[in-house]
C-alpha cells in the first residue's frame, strides 16, 4: 500500500556529499506542513537544502537518527526528482549511480543512516 513519506535531501558540509532523511506522514498535506517546517529549521541552522519534497512509496525505512557524518550513513539511495514528487531507490551495495543535479529530471545521489526495513 502506497503511503505518503517526506523526502529531505540536504548537502553535507564542505559539499562534498548528498544527505538523505526520509519521514513518514499520515496524509499528503500533513507530509507537505512537515516539509515547510524541516526546510525552514534546516535553513535556518545554515544547512543546504536541495530538496524538501513529498511522494507515496511502499517501502518502509528504519529510524531517522539526528546527527553523524557520511561514515555514519552507511545506505546509498538515488533520489530522482520529476516536477513533482520524487523517486527513491535503495542501492545494492556496489551499485553505482550517476548524478546529475542539473538534469531534467535531477538526480542525486545520496547516502542515509536509513534503510529499507526487510
Amino acid at each position: 500500500m502506497l503511503k505518503p513519506v517526506l523526502v529531505v535531501l540536504t548537502l553535507a558540509q564542505g559539499g562534498d556529499a548528498t544527505h538523505l532523511a526520509l519521514t513518514s506522514a499520515e496524509t499528503m498535506q500533513d507530509c507537505a506542513t512537515k516539509a515547510q517546517a524541516v526546510q525552514k529549521v534546516l535553513e535556518g541552522a545554515g544547512h543546504t537544502v536541495l530538496a524538501a519534497r513529498c511522494t507515496d512509496t511502499d517501502l518502509e525505512f528504519t529510524p531517522y537518527g539526528h546527527g553523524g557524518d557520511s561514515a555514519e550513513r552507511p545506505h546509498a539511495w538515488r533520489v530522482t526528482l520529476p516536477k513533482t514528487g520524487a523517486l527513491i531507490e535503495p542501492l545494492a551495495e556496489g551499485e553505482g549511480c550517476t548524478p546529475a543535479p542539473d538534469g531534467t529530471p535531477a538526480v542525486h545521489c545520496a547516502r542515509s543512516a536509513q534503510g529499507v526495513v526487510e
